[in-house]
């Protein structure tokens, strides 16, 4: 797990791994040579002898991934984040520093990254004594610098930057001795070059002790698949979902295959969808069976436009149904956002928006995941701040359960007690005093409990504490509105002191005369049984502490979104099935982080290798394929594909092409871009129709500052005045209508 806080001295240097002292001795010239690693790569093979070989091909591959991709940042230096050093204070090593920014560099916003710099654990940046505009600012004339790491940024659970970071750095900063003549010091600045977290979370999965502890089952058949490949291909054909997710589920009692039928059968999808989802249910939970035949990992193939996000959050709302805990990943935050907003759209409409989401959970980075709306009730960031005011061991949960229960048992003894301690001759009545501590404890116990009943899994609470909270609130809350009569008073000490059983002749015996009165007796008496209950069996957390409550939220989630990198911070035993989004867009080695999990027993691929794959900045690197997914391996030695061929968004006469160059004419076009209504046609002229292709003679290509990236600024005017003249076709079109 990367630290964000703790050890900030030597300790701090042994949580990192070797990766990180080998990146601070590259020079300059190491990182901007292209060969460094050139000798060093292979070509990856599409299958391999053992696991050892099969985690060391990727290790030089990644070496040389992220040496080019410092490379990138130090050729465009002038335009990457940075900012002024206010401070810097060495440890006892003498590389390790606390360092702090100035308060300008503090103040870009969280979910964009502006031209000031906002240092994160896990960032590598070169230090120098002038604002770089070019590489050759810092080289030029053996000007000093330095490369260093961001090794600590404060708690993550924290909403304001710290006061200071801990960085490791390639040597020795004579900042302090560094000065101009006058007696100035030099100004130090730091350049963001590249986070490598995500490198080192691979880095330490490619460690082979380490793998060979970790999800020996499913990195095993990764590793030799051509062995189980010939087993895919004996599946029967001609037999439908249903039949075969019977069949292979005989004598499981975790599944019902009816029951996952009849929910399916609700969702309105597509046979090609139905059958998606079936065969991986049928299909993990096949090889969960001892000395099982049946892969361990099942691929969804989902073209553009063909529900692939409705797919997924369906087959997730069915996991959740039958309590199997889920882990669900993808590239990017916003991947995980989409899925995740999905799928708890369909929990809403399913549970009429009373569901309880405490064993959902969506985790990442709060700058740069950037949550908002219906999904903070999911983030485990803002789940945190909730459940903290409700654990606190002074004002949380068992605290106010407690102080209701003793003023309900003893409230003419506290009462006494308040009269003893009053030095003022207007004493208020027993009623009204009795009114208002209950009016100051009752509103702050509902608020908790809603909280907690909200975020903290059903499960966790048992059925029979859920039920008698539940009891309770709906005494509570009659209690509350009767308690606010004034006739009752003078009833109310005797009422308070009334210790028997419910005995109805009891109550009558009692000199009490209204039946609100009566109705309270009964009412209070039975809250002192379900607090007596509560207080004995609930087992919540009592703690200020925000990591315990990170941590207890991740320990008993069953269903968790992230990205594929940040999984590698979990620890769940419950999460049995993985399931990752846009797979053909990971590296296979970046699949390896959550693949880690010890209880992982199947891995469900979603994606699509016709489309774009993994980013890959090096050439050496995509010649050796390292960008290639998992996906894409295992679909290239014949591992069954589950096709989702109803495709709902383009017209016929734009989907014709990928339907006939990519998928085989395996797509169908739904009857939504068969009608009518979905050819719009906003301009006059046979050449607006579904397409059109513009020549644009006199365009000319130019390269940027950088050259890197071309453009044609001929192009950029012809497609301006085209959107001008389709929005004015467009705002007559609806002024018409």
């Amino acid at each position: 797990m990367i630290r964000r806080g703790g050890a900030q001295g030597k300790d701090a240097e042994e949580e990192w791994p070797s990766l990180v002292n080998l990146v601070l001795g590259w020079k300059l010239e190491d990182v901007m040579n292209e060969n460094l690693f050139k000798d060093k790569m292979k070509r990856i093979p599409s299958s391999f002898s053992d696991i050892k070989s099969y985690l060391e091909t990727y290790i030089s591959p990644l070496l040389e991934e992220m040496r080019a991709e410092m490379s990138s940042s130090l050729e465009a230096i002038s335009t990457m984040p940075h900012a002024k050093i206010s401070w810097i204070e060495q440890k006892k090593n003498n590389k390790i520093y606390d360092v702090a920014f100035d308060s300008d560099s503090q103040n870009s916003k969280a979910c964009n990254r502006s031209e000031s710099y906002v240092p994160s654990v896990g960032d590598f940046i070169i230090l120098s004594d002038v604002k770089p505009e070019h590489i050759s600012d810092i080289t030029r004339n053996g000007r000093p610098y330095l490369v260093a790491f961001v090794t600590y940024g404060g708690d993550e659970d924290d909403d304001s930057p710290p006061a200071k970071y801990v960085i490791i750095s390639s040597g020795k900063i004579d900042y302090e001795d560094d000065k101009h003549q006058g007696g100035k010091k030099n100004q130090l600045f730091a350049a963001y070059l590249l986070n490598i977290v995500t490198y080192i979370r691979i880095w330490r999965c490619l460690d082979y002790n380490a793998a060979v502890k970790r999800n020996q089952s499913l990195i095993q058949e990764m590793v030799h698949y051509p062995l189980v490949a010939d087993i895919l291909q004996k599946q029967k054909k001609g037999i439908s979902s249903i039949d075969i997710l019977q069949n292979q589920t005989k004598g499981i009692n975790s599944i019902d295959s009816m029951e996952i039928w009849s929910k399916l059968s609700t969702m309105d999808l597509n046979n090609s969808q139905n059958d998606a989802i079936l065969n991986c249910i049928s299909s993990m939970h096949s090889s969960s069976c001892t000395n099982s035949s049946t892969s361990r990992f099942s691929l969804i193939w989902g073209p553009p436009g063909t529900g692939k996000t409705k797919t997924i959050s369906v087959l997730l709302w069915l996991m959740r149904e039958i309590e199997h805990g889920t882990l669900t990943c993808a590239p990017t935050n916003l991947a995980v956002k989409q899925v995740a907003s999905r799928f708890l759209r369909l929990i809403k409409q399913c549970s009429l928006g009373t569901a309880s989401l405490g064993d959902v959970l969506l985790c990442g980075n709060k700058q740069r995941m950037c949550v908002e709306g219906d999904l903070k009730e999911i983030y485990l960031h803002d789940r945190v701040r909730k459940l903290l005011g409700c654990f606190v061991p002074m004002t949380g949960w068992r605290h106010r359960l407690s102080s209701l229960s003793d003023l309900f048992e003893n409230g003419h003894s506290q009462y006494l007690k308040f009269l003893e301690d009053q030095k003022e001759d207007d004493n208020p009545s027993f009623f009204s005093y009795t009114r208002k501590r209950f009016t100051a404890i009752y509103p702050e116990l509902r608020r908790c409990f809603k909280e907690v009943l909200f975020h903290v899994p059903k499960s966790i609470i048992s059925e029979v504490n859920y039920n008698n909270i539940i009891s309770l609130f709906k005494l509570l809350e009659d209690f509350d509105t009767m308690f606010q009569e004034e006739y009752i008073g003078d009833e109310v000490k005797q009422m308070f002191m009334y210790k028997d059983d419910q005995s109805d002749s009891r109550i009558s015996t009692l000199t009490i005369f209204s039946k609100t009165a009566i109705s309270l007796s009964k009412i209070r008496i039975r809250c002192l049984d379900l607090l007596t209950m509560l207080l004995s069996s609930l087992k919540l957390p009592i703690t200020s502490s925000k990591s315990t409550i990170r941590e207890f939220c991740i320990k008993n989630a069953s269903m968790i979104f992230c990205t594929v990198s940040s999984s590698s911070k979990l620890s769940n035993k419950k999460l049995e099935l993985l399931v990752v989004d846009e797979a053909a867009q990971l590296k296979e080695c970046e699949t390896l982080i959550p693949l880690r999990l010890p209880a992982l027993k199947h891995a469900i691929l979603i994606g699509d290798e016709c489309q774009l794959p993994a980013t890959v900045k090096s050439k050496v690197c995509e010649d050796a394929l390292f960008g290639r997914s998992l996906f894409e391996r295992l679909s290239s030695l014949g591992h069954e594909k589950h096709l989702l061929n109803m495709q709902y968004r383009m017209h016929p006469s734009i989907s014709i092409f990928p339907n006939i160059s990519f998928y085989d004419r395996k797509l169908l076009d739904a009857p939504n871009v068969n009608q009518k209504e979905h050819r719009k046609k906003y301009l006059l002229g046979s050449m607006f129709g579904p397409y059109s292709f513009f020549n644009i003679e006199d365009g000319k290509e130019d390269l940027d500052e950088l050259g890197r990236s071309r453009k044609n600024l001929v192009e950029v005017s012809v497609i301006q005045e085209i959107l001008r003249v389709l929005q004015r076709g467009m705002c007559s079109i609806v002024t018409y209508h």
